[in-house]
C-alpha cells in the first residue's frame, strides 16, 4: 500500500529537510573519502535519522559519484538496489526486536567478518540501538572500536541517555533537530503539487504545527486529508480530519490580556463556545503559545531546535503581542491557564474556569492595599459630590485626604503609651506561643519601651536574648504578631539595658491576660504541672528539649 512518507522519502542529501549542520559535515567526509567507521545519529523521532543513514550508505557505495562529490547518483546498480532495500551489503537491523547478545553475534559480528559481496563498503544501520541489552552492547563494543576497513556502523536512537558512554565515545555523534514549520510546509506543498491536489496554505500550516516538528507525522496527516477525495481541499473540509486549534483567536486573547481588557477576552471565549470549539483544546493552545513566547524570549535558537515556529503569518502577530508582555505576566498567565485547563469542577459551564482566569489576570494589578483603590471606595461611599468637581480638584482632594489619613494612622500608633503596650503584651505572648513555644518565654524577659517611627522597641538585659529575637526567622514571627495584635505594620527594634530588672511584680503584670483568648491560654498553662527545677527554667528561657 502506498503512503506519502515512503513515496516521498528523500534520496539524496539536498532532499533532507533541515539538519544542515549535519549534512555539511557528512558530505565533506564523503567527498574527501574519509568516512568514519561508526556514526551515532540521535534526536527526536521522524526527523530523518534512518533516511540520512540510507543516503550515507548510498553515497559511500555509489559507483558513478565523481571525486570531490558527495551526492549519490541514484541511477547506478548500487544506488538502485539500496533504494529498493535489496542490497546485501547494506544491512538494516531493528534493535527493538533483536535485543539479545546472540543476535548481535549472529547478525552483526559474524556478517562483519565477511567482505562486501558487491559494494565498496558493508554498512550496518542499527535502528533504535538503545534497546540493546547490556551484554549485547558489550559484544558490539569491540567490533565498533576496531572494525574491518570495509565496515561502517550507523547507530540510530531517540534515547541517547540509554546508550552506554563507552559506545558513544567510539562513534561520531550527530544530534538531529526538529524540523521547522516553514520547512515542513514547503515539503507538503511539494507533495500536494505532485499529487495534483490544491489545498489552502492555512491547512498546511495547521498540519505542520500539529506535527510538532516531526515530518513523518505531518506527511501521515496530509495523507488522511487527501483521503477526502477532492482535488481541492478547503479549510472547512480539513477540519473533519484535524481539530481547529484557533491559533488566531488564542493570540487575540493574549492581546486582550496584555491590555487588561477582560470584557473582550470573555466575549471571545463565549463566541468560541457558541461555535462548538472544545474549550480544553483552546486552553492548551494558549498554554503552547505562552510556552513559545517564554522560550523565544530566553533564546530564539530554542524555537528552531524544538520546531515551535508557527509560520510567517502567526509568527508576526505573536511577536507583536509578546513585545507587550513582561516576564511576570508570562509566568502568571501560564500558571493561571494551566490551572484552568486542569479544572474539571465546572461541568455545567465549561468556559467558567477560563473566564475566572481571564478576570483574575486582568484585575491582578488592583489590590485593597492600594491607597488609590481605598480613595475610590471612599468616594463612591460618600456619594456623587466629587463627580461634579473638575478633575484636578478631585486629584488634589484625594491626595490631601490620603495624606491626612496616613498621618492620623501614624499618630494613632505613635500615641500608644508603654502602659497601653504592656496591657496588650499578654496577647502578644499568647499568639507567639502558638507558633513558637520557647519564644514566648524569651519575650517575657524583655520590656517594651514604646513606639517610634512605626518601630516597637524592646529592651533586653542579656545579649543572647537579643540575638535570638533578631534571628530573621524569629523576627518575622514577632513582627507578624505585632501586626495582628496592634493592627499596624510595626517593625522590631531591640536594645540592651543591663540595668533592666524585671521584678516579680512586673513579671506578674505581664502575665495578666487582657483578652479572652489570652485568659483561656494562660489558665490552661496554670493548670499544667509547674516546673520545679533549674533545668525547666532554662528550657523555658532558651527553648529546646532534654535528650537522654
Amino acid at each position: 500500500m502506498s503512503t506519502l512518507y515512503r513515496d516521498y522519502r528523500p534520496q539524496k542529501f539536498s532532499d533532507v529537510l533541515g539538519q544542515n549542520h549535519l549534512k555539511i559535515a557528512l558530505q565533506n567526509e564523503v567527498s574527501a573519502e574519509k568516512a568514519a567507521s561508526a556514526y551515532l545519529f540521535c534526536g527526536p523521532r521522524a526527523v530523518g535519522k534512518t533516511t540520512l543513514a540510507r543516503i550515507m550508505a548510498k553515497a559511500v557505495n555509489c559507483e558513478k559519484r565523481g571525486k570531490s562529490e558527495s551526492e549519490p547518483c541514484n541511477n547506478c546498480p548500487s544506488c538502485l538496489s539500496i533504494t529498493r532495500g535489496q542490497n546485501l551489503d547494506v544491512i538494516e537491523i531493528d534493535a527493538a526486536s533483536n535485543t539479545g547478545v546472540d543476535n548481535v553475534r549472529d547478525n552483526i559480528i559474524a556478517f562483519s567478518r565477511l567482505a562486501p559481496a558487491q559494494a565498496k563498503f558493508k554498512v550496518f544501520i542499527i535502528d533504535e540501538v538503545h534497546m540493546l541489552s547490556i551484554s549485547a552492547f558489550n559484544a558490539l563494543l569491540k567490533i565498533i572500536e576496531e572494525p574491518p576497513s570495509y565496515v561502517i556502523f550507523i547507530l540510530c536512537t531517540t534515547e541517547i541517555q540509554k546508550v552506554p558512554g563507552t559506545v558513544i565515545s567510539r562513534c561520531e555523534r550527530y544530534d538531529f533537530k526538529r524540523i521547522s514549520v516553514k520547512e515542513i510546509v514547503k515539503k507538503l506543498n511539494f507533495i500536494a503539487a505532485q499529487e495534483k491536489i490544491k489545498i489552502d496554505d492555512d491547512v498546511l500550516e495547521a498540519v505542520a504545527r500539529r506535527s510538532g516538528g516531526h515530518l513523518r507525522d505531518a506527511e501521515s496527516l496530509l495523507g488522511q486529508i487527501f483521503s477526502l477525495g477532492d482535488k481541492e481541499i478547503t479549510k472547512e473540509q480539513a477540519e473533519l480530519i484535524i481539530p481547529n486549534y484557533n491559533s488566531n483567536e488564542a493570540i487575540n486573547l493574549l492581546d486582550f490580556l496584555s491590555r487588561k481588557d477582560a470584557a473582550k477576552a470573555i466575549s471571545l471565549i463565549n463566541n468560541l463556545i457558541d461555535t462548538g470549539v472544545n474549550i480544553k483544546i483552546f486552553a492548551n493552545e494558549i498554554i503552547s503559545l505562552l510556552r513559545k513566547i517564554m522560550l523565544d524570549k530566553l533564546s530564539p535558537e530554542l524555537i528552531n531546535n524544538l520546531g515551535l515556529d508557527l509560520g510567517d503569518s502567526l509568527e508576526k502577530r505573536l511577536s507583536q503581542v509578546a513585545d507587550n508582555l513582561s516576564w511576570d505576566q508570562i509566568f502568571s498567565f501560564t500558571r493561571k491557564f494551566l490551572e484552568a485547563a486542569s479544572d474539571n469542577r465546572s461541568q455545567l459551564i465549561p468556559q467558567l474556569p477560563l473566564e475566572l482566569a481571564v478576570t483574575e489576570l486582568c484585575l491582578s494589578t488592583y489590590s485593597s492595599k492600594n491607597p488609590i483603590v481605598k480613595e475610590v471606595n471612599k468616594t463612591e461611599a460618600a456619594g456623587n459630590i466629587k463627580k461634579t468637581m473638575p478633575a484636578p480638584a478631585q486629584k488634589i482632594e484625594a491626595a490631601s485626604e490620603n495624606i491626612v489619613n496616613e498621618t492620623a494612622y501614624d499618630k494613632n500608633i505613635a500615641s500608644l503609651s508603654p502602659a497601653e503596650i504592656k496591657l496588650k503584651w499578654p496577647e502578644v505572648l499568647v499568639k507567639v506561643k502558638k507558633q513558637n513555644h520557647s519564644l514566648s518565654f524569651v519575650l517575657q524577659s524583655c520590656e517594651p519601651r514604646g513606639i517610634s517611627n512605626n518601630k516597637l522597641c524592646l529592651a533586653f538585659k542579656y545579649k543572647f536574648h537579643q540575638d535570638r529575637i533578631n534571628d530573621p526567622a524569629i523576627k518575622k514571627i514577632v513582627e507578624a504578631t505585632f501586626q495582628e495584635v496592634f493592627e499596624a505594620n510595626l517593625s522590631l527594634e531591640t536594645l540592651i539595658d543591663e540595668s533592666l530588672d524585671l521584678s516579680q511584680e512586673a513579671k506578674d503584670s505581664l502575665n495578666v491576660p487582657s483578652t479572652a483568648a489570652a485568659s483561656a491560654e494562660l489558665s490552661q498553662n496554670e493548670s499544667s504541672p509547674p516546673a520545679n527545677n533549674l533545668m525547666s527554667d532554662l528550657l523555658k528561657t532558651f527553648g529546646g528539649e532534654v535528650v537522654t
